[in-house]
């Protein structure tokens, strides 16, 4: 009884024979599985980082040229640590800079323009002033030697009305002169311009005259005048126009 259950035990099947190779089968399906599943996740895992670095850089060589120069700005601005001024505040500083030149210009021209104006009147009274004393020395002089001579000059330093008067009276002033044989020298002591009008180009005068008469075989006689006298420009320079004496002490 004990062999046979002994034989049995040694010959017989094992009865977990037929388990154990099952078993094998199976942990090697397993291992195939796991293996198989290993692959997969990796596989995805590199798909996964794939994707990342498509998203990272665009997944073409612009994507890698952005990033570049995403890269160099930062650098950019790491290394002046500054940041750039707006673009308007560039605009407001031209325009106030404009506006100033504008304004400095504008004050120029309308200095300029009042200096002119003042610069040309200054020249137009001094003008008048001293064509005034040269006329005045003239319609007071006389040589009894060259009447014909002294009345054309009286008539040269005059215009208008006054030169008219002295051509229609010039037979009878030239008679009388050689009448009197008197010869008459002036001088101009004191002148002055009472009014001024550049624009119209007529002036006012008033002047004292110190005047030597000398008759024929007579001594010198000085006699002092004060006369008033209108002028007037010409395309010759300014002339006479009016003259009449005015009494001492009278204002004018």
């Amino acid at each position: 009884m004990s062999t046979e259950v002994q034989g049995r035990a040694d010959t017989g099947p094992d009865p977990t024979g037929e388990d154990t190779t099952a078993h094998e089968a199976v942990a090697g399906e397993a291992v195939a599985d796991e293996a198989a599943a290993g692959g997969t996740v990796a596989d995805e895992a590199a798909a996964d980082e794939a994707d990342a670095d498509e998203a990272a850089g665009g997944g073409s060589v612009a994507g890698e040229v952005t990033a570049d120069e995403k890269a160099a700005g930062a650098s950019s601005g790491e290394v002046t640590g500054a940041p750039q001024r707006p673009r308007g505040a560039a605009w407001l500083a031209g325009a106030l800079l404009a506006a100033l030149l504008f304004c400095a210009a504008s004050g120029w021209l309308y200095w300029s323009a009042h200096t002119d104006d003042d610069l040309a009147y200054s020249r137009a009274r001094d003008q008048a002033l001293a064509a005034g004393r040269t006329h005045l020395t003239t319609l007071n002089s006389i040589d009894v030697k060259h009447i014909g001579a002294g009345l054309r000059e009286w008539r040269d330093a005059t215009t208008g009305p006054l030169r008219d008067q002295l051509r229609r009276e010039a037979d009878k002033s030239a008679d009388t002169l050689e009448e009197r044989g008197t010869s008459a020298r002036a001088r101009v002591t004191d002148a002055a311009l009472t009014g001024l009008d550049d624009t119209a180009g007529t002036a006012k005068l008033i002047a004292t005259v110190r005047i030597t008469t000398t008759t024929r075989g007579g001594s010198p006689a000085a006699d002092r005048k004060r006369m008033a006298a209108g002028l007037e420009r010409t395309d010759d320079g300014w002339k006479l126009t009016s003259l009449a004496p005015v009494p001492v002490g009278e204002e004018r």
